[in-house]
């Protein structure tokens, strides 16, 4: 499943998918990753969440990122739940531009049971994202 937590910027996307990743850690199998593009939110995310910067990793591009995943996924198929902050931004790429992007993940999420959480800067969404979880 894909779920995307949209809205205007400075609208709470952050704080509200801060709370998704640490909610219910001890209630739900397998684990969890926290991927941004800043140590700005290392301390709000429990330590049973693995936090990534994706700059410390020089992730800057859609593919980089993909790749990243993928590994992620590879090394450690325990892995249920990845929550992505600030997508757009991380990989410098507009939403509009990005159904290939979620195409991938649509693959990830069927082959390996993974979950995806992503925040998306903008009040309406392309009609690629209309069969996503929306909140």
């Amino acid at each position: 499943m894909i779920r995307l937590i949209y809205g205007a910027k400075g609208s709470g996307k952050t704080k509200r998918i801060i709370d998704a990743a640490n909610a219910g850690i001890e209630q739900e199998a397998g684990y969890r990753v926290f991927i941004t593009d800043t140590l700005r939110y290392r301390m709000e995310i429990i330590h049973q969440v693995r936090f990534i910067d994706s700059k410390q990793y020089g992730i800057g591009s859609e593919e980089e990122l993909l790749c990243f995943i993928k590994g992620m996924i590879a090394a450690n198929g325990d892995i249920k739940k990845i929550y992505i902050d600030g997508l757009a931004r991380m990989i410098k790429k507009p939403i509009e531009e990005m159904q290939d992007f979620y195409k991938v993940l649509d693959g990830l999420v069927a082959e390996y049971d993974v979950e995806f959480v992503i925040t998306v800067s903008s009040d309406t969404l392309p009609t690629f994202m209309d069969n996503y979880d929306k909140e």
